[in-house]
């Protein structure tokens, strides 16, 4: 006889694990279809189909492979999953784009949640779009890309990296200023470029200027370019011994050769060898002029050289001047504010120099200048004026700049004191004294 479980706990059979499909349990409660082993037929305490004192008869869950089992009264076991049962429910996951139950996804401002059967269900339950649906529907929309606009997307959209004069690359801050100051020197940097291209362009198109700009370069003046010969097309014209004859007298003359007189020459006309000989002069002269240019253009290229090598440690020296917050005397703080067009900006010595250096500027002819010089082609008449004064005396008392600021401050001692004085002044009163009887003029007291 089979033993008889009595439920106390109102649990009720325990289903068959992960198999889906229905078997009745039997005392030894193997489930049918795939169910797993459940815990034999139970009887409840009240004998029936009605709740006991615990409420739960006949409410027993079994946990299934990927489901949930349900027992019901008879003791069959009902496996509702995803395992290798007969009739269990189906994957979703590939008509729902891999998005689980409890998922959230945003569209035009709703948020909408997967349920367990794989639909997309509004806040309120009502389905926005069946399982089958999902994933079509998600992979036709166009997936949401940031759009923020920051520095590193600025530096990715113009592909520039900025290089200081110490030859590494510049940083900036990620803020307004940073991107304001990264597009400038973007900005300065394509400038010179279009400008060096330009001129480039401009001298293969017409080398004579070329060379026109390295003779001044070289001799400081124009002056003589003009004489200097530039045989480079010339060519021999065989019929032409007028022309031969006085290509031999050239060379003769520029390269000193006595050998090449008349007596040669009459030589070269009688033994038909003028032309062959014209035609090695001129290319010997050729030769001379190309050198001529060569060694010109050479020598303005170390003049130019040596301007930028002296120019760069001139403002290398500005730069460390700054840098060490200290002019003539003078100290200069970390930082100060300053009001530009109305708003007011925190400035430090950082700025001070690229004012003075960088030509973020244009004048009224369409110049890159810097910040100071455009200050200084707008300063008045006036201030340009007591500038160049006040440059002027310290010269010639051989003061200094601190010593401008010495005498601002005794200027401001000095009024000081006679404030003081005036105050001292004011402050002297007249105290009357009036005795009982008759008063004179020796009861009056100045204090």
């Amino acid at each position: 006889m089979a033993e008889i479980d009595i439920d106390f706990e109102g649990q009720g059979s325990n289903a068959g694990n992960g198999g889906s499909g229905n078997g009745t349990q039997g005392a030894n409660g193997n489930g049918a279809n795939g169910g797993q082993q459940g815990n034999g037929d139970t009887t409840d305490l009240n004998g029936g189909g009605n709740a006991d004192i615990t409420g739960k008869d006949n409410q027993g869950q079994g946990s299934g492979d990927n489901g949930d089992g349900q027992s019901n009264q008879d003791g069959n076991s009902n496996g509702n999953g995803n395992g290798d049962g007969q009739g269990g429910q189906q994957d979703t996951s590939s008509s729902t784009g891999e998005l689980a139950p409890g998922d959230n996804v945003e569209f035009d401002g709703e948020t909408y949640t997967v349920a367990e059967n794989g639909d997309l269900v509004d806040k309120d339950g009502k389905v926005f779009k069946e399982a089958k649906d999902v994933k079509d529907w998600i992979t036709s929309l166009q997936e949401e890309t940031d759009d923020t606009i920051n520095l590193e997307t600025i530096q990715d959209a113009f592909g520039e990296t900025i290089v200081g004069e110490d030859g590494k690359p510049v940083e900036f801050t990620n803020d307004e200023a940073g991107v304001q100051a990264y597009v400038k020197a973007v900005f300065d940097l394509k400038s010179k470029e279009i400008q060096e291209g330009a001129i480039n362009k401009l001298y293969a198109d017409n080398p004579l200027l070329k060379q026109f700009i390295d003779y001044v370069q070289v001799n400081g003046t124009p002056r003589g370019f003009g004489e200097l010969p530039d045989r480079t097309s010339w060519q021999i014209e065989k019929d032409n011994t007028t022309q031969q004859e006085a290509i031999v007298r050239m060379a003769a003359k520029e390269f000193g050769n006595a050998s090449l007189n008349e007596n040669y020459i009459k030589y070269l006309k009688d033994t038909g060898g003028l032309y062959d000989e014209a035609v090695n002069q001129l290319k010997a002269l050729q030769d001379k002029d190309k050198t001529v240019r060569a060694e010109i253009e050479q020598r303005a290229n170390a003049a130019r050289a040596q301007e930028q090598q002296e120019l760069e440690t001139y403002w290398n020296k500005v730069n460390d001047v700054i840098n060490g917050r200290t002019i003539a005397g003078y100290k200069l703080p970390d930082s100060f504010v300053k009001e530009v067009d109305g708003k007011k900006q925190t400035l430090t010595p950082t700025d001070f120099y690229n004012y003075l250096s960088r030509q973020t500027e244009v004048d009224a002819d369409g110049n890159r200048i810097t910040g100071y010089q455009k200050d200084l082609a707008n300063e008045s008449d006036d201030d340009y004026l007591a500038r160049e004064l006040i440059t002027a005396w310290l010269m010639f008392t051989g003061g200094t700049y601190k010593d401008l600021a010495s005498m601002a401050i005794k200027e401001n001692e000095v009024r000081t004191l006679k404030l003081k004085s005036k105050e001292n002044r004011a402050h002297k009163t007249v105290k009357v004294t009036k005795p009982a009887g008759k008063s004179s003029m020796d009861d009056i007291i100045l204090g």
